[in-house]
């Protein structure tokens, strides 16, 4: 079987969806189709909570550099287009199918993370003065559906009105209606296996079904499948950081104790985003999220991170949830798309015709509206709006760096101390918190020493590198040559 398209859209999570609805409103007589397979294995967005958080998401290290700076400016514009772009998305919807921006974050500062928790908190006060965006200190005690465990009360918090969250199912839902509605827009249940090419041009994409599907232009935005088509042409994908599962958990609970407004969240803290409650309606109560950076994608929810999702819930949000017939009405798995250099892969690719959104971490789902509309202008020459988007992260290039590695190893030991201090981890008071340092600040150096690379590759990846040198640390250490040299 073979068809004929202008455009493919390789793909179909939130940044596929809005790639193509914006190619669509660019280029009225554009013919667009969104490949990917219905159930959406392995994609972040059917396990994310969608906060719409840019000021949330604000952390120390993000602030160090010009590179950590552009990439919360590009928040901040994100957020700006969110109202206008879902107006225009549930435009041509039923009322059904229609999805809708729930405004209202509450940062805590509960310190049940060590000291990272602090910084990072301070760092958002910061942003959002910055911004002149409009906050204010509230009390603890008084946000709704915050009623946490005596010993994990918090003590500071504060409430952003203007950020807040959608929900990523009805998100993917309004998509998907939208498409249907739309002739210019082909839904293809399939995977894209390879890049087709004829010589030295793109002329498709061949799927697992065993069809070809022509374009002049093709899209990857697969989140972490997009490294699995790369990797069928070696020639390119040494010369694009390397893309890595960022595999996490969530659960969705139904209970009699009222939802949050909105967003309760803490700021990022051990890996991860932080722990975080969203409303999911007046019973329903989104609680999560987990990372960990590893080999193989998450297909399915992970025990022990269900687990510890159950006892942050329980502990740090709402101890009414043990005792008010609380049901876990779902569980999901997802997966971060996590480069190398922790960093957005965004635009065109010396392949002409090869464009390429992938690598955006937490941030894809935020960031959507911003990066499909200025990539749907780049792909057919016409001015964007963010230039530095495609300037700083260009798709082939030398990892960027966020750190040097004397701030990456101590950016490893708050983490490592914020993993334990989550887990139940008591430390002797007399010196102990000395030696626990040490002993992962020695961890830290030892794996960047094995490396032999001058590119510091983000905390990160530490634990997983550390749980299976033998493994990982020639791979590493070979593939970060070869990228140099690329």
């Amino acid at each position: 079987m073979s068809r004929s398209f202008d455009v493919i859209v390789v793909g179909n999570g939130v940044l596929a969806n809005a790639t193509a609805r914006a190619l669509t409103l660019q280029e009225s007589g554009l013919r667009v189709a969104v490949v990917g397979p219905g159930a959406r294995p392995r994609a972040a967005t059917v396990a994310a909570g969608a906060m719409l958080g840019c000021f949330g998401e604000v952390t120390t290290t993000l602030l160090k550099t010009d590179i950590g700076r552009t990439k919360v400016d590009l928040a901040y514009q994100a957020t700006r287009l969110w109202p206008d772009w879902v107006e225009g998305l549930n435009a041509g919807l039923a009322p059904e199918d229609r999805v809708s921006i729930r405004k209202g974050t509450y940062v805590i500062n509960n310190n049940m993370s060590g000291v990272i928790e602090d910084a990072n908190y301070a760092a958002i006060r910061q942003t959002l003065a910055k911004y002149e965006e409009p906050y204010e200190e509230v009390d603890p005690g008084r946000i709704p559906g915050l009623d946490p465990a005596d010993d994990c009360r918090p003590q500071r918090a504060l409430f952003i009105p203007n950020e807040g969250t959608v929900d990523s199912g009805a998100l993917l839902r309004a998509y998907t209606a939208s498409a249907q509605r739309d002739e210019r827009i082909t839904l293809v249940d399939d995977t894209v296996t390879a890049l087709k090419l004829e010589g030295s041009a793109l002329v498709g994409v061949t799927t697992a079904s065993g069809a070809t599907l022509s374009a002049g232009k093709v899209v990857l935005a697969a989140g972490v499948d997009t490294q699995a088509v790369l990797d069928q042409h070696p020639d390119l994908a040494r010369r694009i950081p390397r893309v890595f599962p960022g595999g996490g958990c969530s659960i969705v609970l139904e209970s009699e104790v009222a939802a949050p407004a909105g967003v309760i969240r803490t700021p990022n803290r051990a890996f991860a985003c932080g722990l975080h409650a969203v409303h999911r309606g007046d019973k329903r109560v989104y609680v999560g999220a987990t990372n960990h950076v590893v080999s193989r994608p998450f297909e399915k929810p992970v025990a022990n991170n269900v687990l510890f999702l159950l006892e942050c819930a329980l502990d740090q949000l709402n101890r009414a949830y043990a005792y008010h017939s609380t049901q876990m009405v779902a569980m999901h798995a997802g997966n971060r798309p996590v480069p190398i250099d922790g960093c957005p892969i965004i635009g065109d690719t010396s392949l002409q015709g090869l464009f390429i959104v992938t690598g955006t971490y937490r941030d894809g789902l935020h960031l959507s509206p911003l990066i499909a509309q200025d990539l749907a202008r780049r792909m057919f020459g016409k001015p964007v709006r963010h230039e530095r988007l495609f300037q700083l992260f260009k798709p082939e290039r030398r990892p960027l760096a966020m750190r040097t590695r004397e701030e990456a190893v101590e950016d490893a030991v708050l983490h490592y101390a914020a993993v334990g201090y989550e887990h139940g981890m008591n430390i002797p008071r007399v010196g102990w918190h000395r030696t626990f340092a040490r002993m992962y600040r020695n961890v830290a150096n030892s794996i960047y020493d094995a490396l032999e690379s001058e590119h510091v590759m983000p905390p990160e990846f530490l634990p997983m590198i550390d749980n299976d040198r033998e493994k990982w640390i020639p791979f590493f250490r070979e593939y970060l040559r070869g990228l140099t040299q690329a």
